[in-house]
């Protein structure tokens, strides 16, 4: 119940309201937006707490005001012990600087340089887990699947790795268990010290230690490598190598930093890529007409192996996925953020202390910024199709704080799905009804997205470019 418009009332210091948004913070919200529209007002064990609906009030709170706003220290606190002191989990000159040395390694001069990386484990991976002779179809997995997928590109670009299926099984089943912990410690009232023995502690550490180990052999080895070198190390081309160059005449990054910036790669860069990817293959295969016209515009356009100038010439393939991940987004709500003065946003009173949240699922569905936004229509992606407003689509966020990757994601996203389509036929093996999604830091399927893979014969991928669209 609320006592004036976008003020809920929240009985028993807000712990039933705490309980519905921890068992289902989808659900939750999308509730208060029903019962409050915009703005919804209230507060949990003494915290006041905004969430705002509206893209105008979010670009408020992260653009235009984007230095009356910090994140959350205790959310800061959760993702540092897992993470590092990285260009997530700093604040102020410490983040100004790594954000400065970083951006660089990020450029589309160099994302162009790491794509021949990219499709190099795109191509051994796609070889191990899916069927290899026309004709053939087996019922996969989807989630394990892009898991896989995207950790080898990870290895791959941030180290030149090739991984071993066993390695990256491993290191993947790290990170989410990681991230599941991280998820719980989100809810508590408290932020324990990392000497306090906690639910979940042991395995936290034991799953740090083994990420931790892998990262460090492949930055020691490396950096060995240039020491023992006679002349200036030759460059690698990877992302590590671009950290380790990483400087200008004021700093340069720590090996501590580089550390900790490979394992929030490992930790925010794979899972966010693997959920958009999952539920791209997911629509794909509930949609065959806008599978059949993608094929065609990928058959016609693409060469065996693409250049950021070749993706700009896919303009469908890239409205696909920016409808996936509006109506899935991998990021569900943006880090929140604390207010550290008195001020007014989209004419609502944000006192100093309030708790901000950015719920990007509910603005990516509302209905008076994308027409009918239960459908999965990519047309409205394409250029010429009617403005979308500014800031109702945000999945890698905005403002300055804006996902330092999604260059990186975007081109890994496009070429696995580029090769996918070129490759196969999917279909779902449970009918039309994609799986209920659920959030474990990233999207992901509540239930197994099983989808069956058809190997294309190449005799037809052939004439369908001789042909064009």
């Amino acid at each position: 119940m609320s006592n004036r418009l976008g003020v809920v009332k929240t009985p028993f210091l807000g712990l039933p309201l705490l309980k519905e948004i921890q068992a289902d913070p989808l659900t939750a919200a999308t509730r208060l937006q029903h019962q409050c529209g915009d703005v919804a007002e209230f507060e949990i064990l003494f915290r006041r707490i905004v969430y705002f609906f509206s893209p105008e009030a979010v670009r408020k709170v992260l653009v235009d005001h984007h230095d009356d706003f910090e994140r959350e220290t205790r959310l800061l606190h959760i993702f540092e012990s897992f993470q590092g002191r990285n260009v997530l989990t700093t604040e102020g000159a410490d983040w100004e600087r790594q954000r400065r040395l970083l951006t660089p390694a990020f450029s589309p001069k160099r994302m162009d340089g790491y794509m021949n990386l990219m499709q190099a484990a795109i191509d051994s991976c796609v070889s191990e887990e899916l069927p290899t002779v026309p004709g053939q179809h087996p019922s996969v997995d989807v989630d394990a699947f892009t898991t896989r997928i995207t950790m080898d590109v990870i290895l791959r670009t941030l180290f030149s790795h090739a991984s071993s299926r066993e390695e990256t099984r491993q290191a993947s089943l790290a990170i989410r268990a990681l991230s599941r912990q991280s998820m719980r410690e989100v809810y508590w009232t408290f932020v324990p010290p990392g000497w306090l023995p906690y639910p979940g502690r042991a395995a936290k550490m034991r799953n740090l230690q083994s990420l931790r180990r892998l990262i460090a052999a492949h930055v020691d080895a490396r950096l060995r490598h240039r020491s023992e070198s006679r002349t200036e190390a030759p460059a690698v081309g990877d992302v590590l190598d671009m950290m380790l160059q990483a400087g200008d005449d004021d700093a340069r990054l720590s090996t501590q930093e580089i550390l900790d910036n490979c394992m929030l790669l490992f930790g925010a860069g794979f899972d966010t890529s693997a959920s958009a990817l999952t539920w791209w293959i997911g629509l794909m295969a509930t949609h065959p007409e806008v599978m059949g016209e993608l094929r065609r515009e990928v058959d016609a356009a693409c060469a065996d192996r693409l250049d950021l100038a070749g993706m700009a010439r896919l303009p469908f393939l890239n409205a696909t996925i920016k409808e996936a991940m509006r109506i899935y987004p991998p990021s569900t709500a943006l880090f929140t953020r604390v207010a550290k003065r008195d001020m007014a946003i989209a004419g609502t009173a944000v006192r100093k202390g309030t708790l901000v949240v950015a719920p990007i699922w509910q603005m990516h569905r509302n209905e008076r910024y994308f027409a009918n936004p239960e459908t999965f229509a990519p047309r409205r992606f394409l250029p010429g199709a009617p403005a979308i407003p500014r800031g109702a689509f945000m999945p890698f966020g905005a403002g300055p704080r804006f996902c330092l990757g999604q260059q990186f994601a975007s081109v890994e996203i496009a070429l696995i799905a580029a090769h996918l389509v070129r490759h196969f036929e999917l279909d779902l093996e449970s009918g039309d009804e994609l799986p209920q999604p659920f959030v474990d830091l990233a999207l992901k399927p509540k239930t197994p997205m099983k989808v069956r893979f058809l190997r294309r014969d190449g005799a037809r991928r052939a004439a369908t470019r001789a042909v064009g669209i």
